[in-house]
């Protein structure tokens, strides 16, 4: 079976595998893992760039940013109003893709619904490109796609616990009535 192609607001993507910027050893091992996948969008959180790009160890230096999406992440926000506050600072920078993270619980990490979805809602009408990450809820992807948001991100399990596709079901029901594209994220240990 062939799969569609992946369009995300107009950007035609040859590959589906996304990588964010965490876990690397350094700067120029990702770099390599980025060229060497093929990868070409890349969320990265807000505390390791420098979006400015004035630091000389900043993430953007080694990467080449004229081929990739950079999407920088609200990773650390706890509400809509501290999440819009960074989109604001992401779009200032010259960036208009940004996945939006909000998490108030440090150690679960666990996306909060209501305030993603408050924080989605002013971030589409500032033209960003919106990819919220979310649990894996039927009624609020719909609900984020009708506002604007061109993807949504639900999670297979919890972050950072590699058990793997737990939410199934639901994302079953989440691909079958959806109109964008659905990016399954977190949990899942290895995109295989």
């Amino acid at each position: 079976m062939s799969q569609k192609e992946l369009v995300i607001n107009g950007r035609k993507f040859k590959t589906r595998l996304f990588i964010g910027t965490g876990k690397f050893a350094n700067n120029a091992l990702l770099a390599e893992a980025i060229k060497t996948c093929g990868i070409e969008l890349v969320t990265v959180a807000l505390k390791r760039v420098d979006l400015t790009k004035k630091q000389e160890d900043s993430i953007l230096k080694y990467l080449d940013i004229k081929d990739l999406v950079i999407a920088p992440n609200t990773s650390g926000a706890r509400n809509a109003e501290e999440a819009v506050r960074a989109g604001e600072y992401i779009l200032a920078a010259g960036f208009k893709w940004i996945k939006l993270e909000i998490h108030p619980d440090p150690y679960h990490l666990l996306p909060d619904p209501v305030e993603t979805y408050l924080a989605a809602e002013k971030l589409c009408k500032l033209g960003m490109t919106v990819l919220p990450y979310i649990n894996a809820d039927p009624v609020l992807c719909k609900r984020l796609e009708d506002c604007g948001c061109p993807a949504v991100m639900p999670l297979a399990a919890p972050i950072g616990t590699n058990q793997g596709l737990k939410t199934r079901s639901m994302l079953e029901i989440i691909i079958e009535k959806s109109n964008v594209p659905v990016i399954i994220d977190a949990g899942l240990g290895a995109p295989s």
